[in-house]
């Protein structure tokens, strides 16, 4: 392999190190791994970063520390992607009625949820959690100090409204339902 296809080589490799490594990798530490010298890894360095100008990923080199970074041109739409909020799909059965009940009776309890439902939803609150539907807003004043839990901000823009006021009152819903049947 000739000297400038091994440079490139070497840059590839770089490239992935980088992309591979996630945070700042240290230029010393290129410099040790391919047994190569500061003022030979860093012209490489540049090669690259100059090929990148134009990506959507650029490589930036801050002191003693390379890493890839989005390109600023494109920081509107990264920012546009990231920030828009994305309804689940679907929820099952088991997590609306879940999240109902703790709608409408928080905060809650595990326990006081499962005495409503009839069925455990250990798993069904770790999900809810997971998906940032519910989170844990203090601890109830009993034996064991069980979690108390209600519904947050993205569970009410899954639904449509702006805070938990806005719910359908229960004992009205079922009137008017009543109302349509007869």
């Amino acid at each position: 392999m000739d000297n400038k296809n091994q440079l490139d080589d070497i840059k590839n490799q770089i490239e992935a190190i980088l992309l591979i490594g996630g945070e700042d990798i240290k230029i010393k530490d290129l410099c040790e791994f391919f047994s190569l010298s500061i003022d030979k890894i860093i012209p490489i360095i540049y090669e690259l970063k100059g090929e990148r100008k134009y990506s959507g990923i650029n490589i930036e080199i801050n002191g003693d520390f390379i890493y890839l970074v989005s390109n600023a041109k494109y920081g509107e739409i990264v920012n546009n992607f990231f920030e828009q909020e994305k309804k689940p799909r679907k929820l099952s059965i088991p997590s609306l009625e879940t999240l109902s009940i703790i709608a409408y009776n928080q905060p809650i309890t595990k326990s006081e949820i499962e005495s409503i439902r009839g069925v455990k939803v250990d798993s069904i609150v770790g999900t809810m959690e997971s998906k940032k539907f519910i989170r844990v807003c203090g601890k109830k004043e009993s034996i064991g100090r069980p979690n108390l839990y209600e519904v947050t901000e993205k569970f009410l823009k899954y639904l449509g409204i702006d805070t938990v006021e806005e719910l359908p009152k229960y004992f009205e819903f079922k009137q008017h339902l009543n109302d349509l049947n007869n």
